[in-house]
């Protein structure tokens, strides 16, 4: 893949991948419980969630190329209240942004456990060779894999719930789910 630092909107057959962003008026018991959390824009797309989200491009910052895979630290690269947070797994698998809005940034900036913390790494695994064309690069299908291996899914909170606040968020663990393939869109070149 890109051995540079770009940035990109991510993609999959649910559609892009969005920031959960529940209006507190609309939901007051659930909205910070989603929001900064990742789904895809057809997971918010039912008529209770339509239009709760906010759509990003992430930047994504070169660490290594390791044959087939491709490393990088990943962060938003849009929003105000997004722009700069990390893009990291909880101890459960969701796959969230971190140092959120100016509040969360000072505050993760003066954390002392994120200076002896490692920065959690994406791997992007792709599934076919490339040319290294930067044209062609959005053609490209790959798994996107967290530190431990895990790759992204499509996951529902409780697997055996069809409730309509059961929606799929996306999860790198060993809970089922449904591996996505993604794409990258509207690449630019730092």
């Amino acid at each position: 893949m890109i051995r540079a630092n770009f940035t990109a909107e991510l993609h999959c057959k649910y559609g892009q991948v969005v920031i959960a962003d529940t209006s507190f008026s609309a939901h007051p018991f659930t909205s910070a419980d989603e929001d900064g959390w990742l789904c895809t824009e057809q997971s918010r797309d039912c008529a209770a969630k339509k239009g709760e989200f906010k759509r990003a491009a992430f930047d994504f910052a070169f660490i290594e190329q390791k044959d087939n895979r491709t490393y990088y630290q990943i962060s938003c690269g849009q929003h105000w209240d997004y722009a700069g947070s990390r893009l990291e797994r909880n101890n459960n698998g969701w796959l969230g942004l971190y140092a959120t809005s100016v509040v969360g940034r000072i505050i993760d900036s003066v954390n002392l456990a994120n200076l002896t913390r490692a920065a959690d790494h994406w791997k992007i695994e792709t599934l076919q060779p490339w040319d290294g064309d930067l044209g062609s690069a959005e053609s490209i299908g790959f798994y996107l894999r967290d530190r431990f291996g895990y790759r992204v899914a499509h996951t529902r909170p409780d697997p055996n719930s069809v409730a309509l606040t059961n929606q799929p968020f996306l999860n790198a663990s060993e809970r089922p789910g449904e591996v996505l393939q993604f794409n990258l869109r509207n690449i630019k070149l730092a």
